[in-house]
């Protein structure tokens, strides 16, 4: 996620002729649309909407289990007897304290106290177990849809190794020629 964003904030601090120039005035055009093309070609885009969503999905049914909210709480009270007051793991991961080039006491003591208070009330092994059975569910309930997006990455993967062959051929025999 953090690689992401910095990706994301590379790309909006471009100066606006490149940014046009890479992805014209929409966002969508430019350099990227032309090189989607190439490599794709008439392809469909890639469904990347139905694993993210299947995933979210997941994740909340999950949160929302009995096993997973006795869990929680179970976590919440360690770590508030430690003296944290976070009510969940990805509350305490997402404090914008953190946000620091270097990582703080505070930050490491909060690091500390999670991975204390999630031995005990297994956490992650619970988590995990019930996210596990609703993937699967979703898996059964969705399995056209999620075929269909695997086939569409086969095909992008496909003429991605198409460019990447006609291109490793090129730099090689510009490589012989320039002997």
């Amino acid at each position: 996620m953090v690689r992401r964003n910095r990706a994301w904030d590379a790309r909006a601090a471009l100066p606006a002729e490149v940014q046009r120039a890479a992805y014209g005035p929409s966002g969508k055009g430019g350099c990227l649309k032309a090189a989607d093309h190439q490599l794709g070609g008439d392809t469909a885009p890639l469904d990347f909407h139905a694993f993210n969503q299947l995933t979210g999905t997941a994740l909340e049914t999950s949160r929302r289990t009995p096993e997973v909210r006795h869990a929680l709480h179970r976590w919440h009270t360690c770590m508030a007897k430690i003296g944290f007051d976070y009510p969940a793991p990805y509350a305490a991961a997402d404090n914008e304290r953190w946000e620091t080039a270097e990582i703080t006491p505070a930050e490491l003591a909060t690091a500390r106290a999670d991975v204390t208070c999630q031995k005990p009330t297994r956490l992650v092994k619970v988590w995990a177990a019930a996210e596990t059975r609703i993937q699967h569910r979703l898996i059964q309930q969705n399995t056209d849809r999620l075929r269909e997006a695997k086939a569409r990455k086969d095909r992008w993967l496909a003429a991605a190794r198409r460019v990447l062959r006609r291109e490793g051929r090129t730099n090689h025999q510009h490589h012989l020629s320039d002997q």
